[in-house]
């Protein structure tokens, strides 16, 4: 379980995201406002000083977690390596993350599903971050020499839509118990050759 320590003077708010999520992967959608104070010994009323609702809270822990797959990028992303290793380190580390956490506990995916259905605002924020994280590094390489030409935003973004496959909960668990599913390494590794290309964009012909 990533855990990303975000305790203040009043560790309240911290406490009730960490509980929230422990009830989650056991009890999934059904978990209540009052399941969450039961736990932490304290009334309803409490929890909802902080969340205005079960909505609220539900998104608030999504937020936290994908926050922490975040730090964890950027940790990554200012380690050693050359920036190809640095960006595989990062796909595949958010791999794991969802494979493990998203995917693999059914509770959990049930949140999942309904957070990828209704468009939490916190997924468009952490996919926004991802391809800032690997922007970054795709203009580190370029001026390595290491990748082709073009708006590293836009390289970033397609580097981690080839990867879709092995970072989209959904995709993850439809794929698991399939034979013949290619390995993440050989995904990531096809989407850092295309990277490595001259001419990662070349102008198709006209109709």
């Amino acid at each position: 379980m990533i855990v990303l320590d975000r305790r203040s003077s009043d560790d309240t708010p911290a406490r009730i995201l960490a509980t929230a999520w422990d009830l989650f992967r056991q009890l999934g959608a059904r978990t209540t406002i009052a399941d969450v104070a039961e736990k932490l010994g304290m009334s309803s009323a409490n929890i909802y000083r902080f969340y205005a609702s079960k909505q609220a809270l539900c998104e608030a822990v999504c937020a936290n977690q994908l926050g922490a797959m975040t730090e964890i990028a950027r940790e990554i992303a200012r380690g050693p390596g050359t920036p190809a290793n640095r960006i595989r380190e990062i796909s595949l580390m958010l791999h794991r993350a969802m494979r493990d956490q998203m995917t693999s506990e059914s509770r959990v995916h049930e949140i999942v599903e309904i957070a990828i259905r209704e468009r939490w605002s916190s997924i468009g924020v952490f996919q926004e971050n991802c391809d800032a994280i690997v922007a970054g590094l795709v203009a580190e390489g370029q001026a390595r020499g290491d990748f082709g030409p073009g708006d590293p935003l836009k390289l970033a973004a397609h580097t981690l839509c080839a990867c879709a496959c092995i970072h989209h909960p959904s995709m993850i668990a439809h794929k698991m118990d399939d034979p013949l599913a290619l390995s993440p390494e050989d995904i990531v590794d096809f989407a850092l050759r295309a990277l490595a290309h001259p001419d990662p964009f070349p102008t198709r012909p006209e109709a």
